[in-house]
């Protein structure tokens, strides 16, 4: 492959790569991969130290993707295509998969201790169905087939040891060389919904029948089970490229719903068509004659854990048949609305069923009034937003809620808050501004950034800063931190505040201005992270303790209240609270 379009995409993204350097290329791939909207907070809470990380530049967790990924960075400097990733990269992987399925958790290193933790932890929750061992480089991936050899050795090995460490959690370790040709792919699949072009014959019962529509059309039949089984299995997740998710496995993420499906190919075939909703596939065209079923290219948009339920059943197997729908539509807006809507039943993306409700509508709608920051409110729209400040909608309910006393649902129920009226209620309330979401957000990303600081002092770090990296490395510091500063803020600036759902920046145009402004106010929160570390203990799980450790700092705050309003002046003149 002689051109490669995501390069310009990638060097576009000076904000990224300013920050993270020689890990922006694997920052970049993530994101594309799981298509994640603020790829730089993730970053915050992904990324290792960097000293004594046991070959672990990343560990990235996702309980609602069903998926782990571990990787080792590698970016070769003025690179040629001749050039060979260095295969002893790939080999050191091995170390970081004898640390991540350590069976004493007392020894893994404080670098990456709570982070293994939290893998390990949805390891035994059965929250995981893929564990993916990344080698990311910005080279050829066909140059050094040695690699390709260590990854093969990696992937045995590290399966091994989670079937062994774990049990039989139906968890597959999956090694990937993640290299130019490889992001490439993933950066057409994240700008084409259909990636498998290929001309194929679909095996069905010889009936079906047609609906047409202004801007779509669609053939309705019976698919053969053994005739899908076979395209997943030579396809594999390709087939899934306009889905919001994969096949998610069978274990407990999906209450067994999948291993359901599994029983019934195997146990009731005859019965499977009218157990089951069947699949829904985007096609570029299709042909009906004399009784023969041909489509050219295929997505599967809906069904995916049907398809992947059944590749799963152990052969031989009797076939059976599935209800199937394969629609033709050439209009992105109708393609997205598709999608969004063929995926509710099956809460993939609870955002999605909040993405018109008329508080995300009017937040839509007033974010206008800032050119430079883009929040979707939940609908997700196919569009790549570049040169702008992307406020995940997730973030930015999680951050919200830890801003108003509740911290710990904030961190451990990120899709509850969502998914539940009450919770999604007590959010996103007719109060809640634009200006006070930009203003929360900030103290988000300045977080963030603060841990970015202190991770690039590296053997500088005074013996203090090297307790607060410590302290941010825990799982769940960032929305503690948000809950203490908001507790503390009357302390901070000396004067009552009547309703805090009015705080917010005078001047809310320059977003890393206000980014820049509150890291003086964290790093004087940063100061007792002693007092604050029990609440941390396990992650962030008890409200007692955060009540506790939060009110011991709020009193100290106040102590200090005459000298700390000199010290912020600036963040104090450019706020307001009314």
């Amino acid at each position: 492959m002689d051109t490669y379009t995501f390069l310009n995409d990638y060097e576009g993204r000076d904000e990224l790569k300013r920050k993270y350097g020689d890990n922006s290329l694997m920052l970049y791939a993530l994101q594309l991969r799981f298509d994640i909207d603020d790829i730089l907070s993730v970053a915050s809470e992904a990324l290792t130290d960097g000293h004594n990380d046991k070959k672990c530049d990343l560990i990235f967790t996702d309980r609602e993707l069903g998926i782990a990924v571990v990787a080792q960075a590698y970016n070769k400097k003025n690179a040629l295509n001749s050039d060979l990733a260095p295969s002893n990269k790939a080999s050191d992987l091995n170390t970081a998969a004898a640390w991540i399925f350590a069976s004493n958790i007392d020894e893994v290193p404080e670098q990456i201790k709570d982070s293994v933790s939290d893998l390990q932890e949805a390891i035994k929750n059965e929250e995981l169905s893929t564990i993916y061992f990344w080698y990311v480089h910005n080279l050829i991936e066909e140059n050094n087939p040695e690699v390709k050899k260590e990854m093969n050795t990696l992937q045995f090995a590290a399966q091994k040891l989670v079937d062994t460490t774990f049990g039989s959690k139906g968890i597959k370790v999956s090694a990937l060389e993640v290299g130019k040709n490889t992001i490439e792919k993933w950066y057409v699949t994240s700008s084409r919904r259909i990636t498998i072009d290929d001309d194929i014959t679909v095996e069905n019962n010889g009936c079906g029948y047609e609906i047409k529509s202004e801007k779509w059309r669609a053939y309705v039949t019976a698919v053969s089970g053994k005739w899908l089984r076979t395209l997943y299995l030579e396809k594999g997740d390709d087939l899934f490229s306009g889905n919001p998710r994969n096949y998610l496995g069978k274990g407990k993420r999906k209450k067994n719903i999948n291993s359901g499906i599994i029983a019934s190919v195997k146990e009731e075939p005859d019965n499977f068509w009218v157990y089951n909703n069947g699949i829904t596939a985007l096609v570029n065209n299709y042909d009906v004659d004399d009784d023969k079923f041909v489509i050219y290219g295929i997505t599967i948009i809906n069904g995916a854990q049907t398809t992947g339920a059944i590749s799963e059943a152990e052969a031989p197997i009797d076939d059976f048949y599935i209800p199937g729908r394969f629609i033709i539509c050439n209009d992105s807006n109708v393609i997205e609305s598709i999608i969004n809507n063929n995926n509710k039943q099956n809460e993939i993306l609870p955002s999605d069923l909040r993405s018109n409700d008329k508080q995300q509508e009017r937040l839509r709608r007033e974010f206008r009034k800032y050119p430079a920051l883009y929040y979707n409110g939940g609908r997700r729209d196919g569009k790549r937003i570049r040169n702008k400040e992307v406020f995940d909608p997730y973030l930015v309910s999680q951050t919200i809620l830890a801003y108003h006393g509740d911290c710990v649902t904030a961190y451990n129920e990120k899709k509850t808050i969502w998914d539940e009226d009450k919770l999604y209620n007590t959010v996103f309330i007719d109060q809640l501004s634009v200006e006070h979401i930009i203003y929360v957000y900030a103290l988000s990303r300045a977080i963030d950034e603060y841990k970015i600081m202190l991770k690039d002092k590296k053997e500088t770090r005074t013996d203090s800063e090297n307790e607060q990296m410590m302290f941010l490395s825990k799982r769940g510091s960032k929305m503690l931190i948000i809950s203490v500063i908001a507790e503390c803020m009357e302390n901070i600036i000396g004067i009552k505040i009547a309703d805090s759902w009015n705080m917010k920046f005078k001047d809310c145009s320059d977003f890393d201005k206000l980014v820049n402004i509150w890291k003086q106010v964290i790093s004087v929160v940063l100061a007792f992270n002693r007092s604050l570390l029990p609440a941390l203990e396990g992650g962030l799980k008890s409200k007692e303790t955060v009540r506790t450790t939060t009110a011991a700092v709020k009193s100290v705050v106040l102590a200090i209240q005459g000298t700390l309003k000199e010290q912020l002046k600036d963040f104090v003149n450019a706020i307001s609270w009314t």
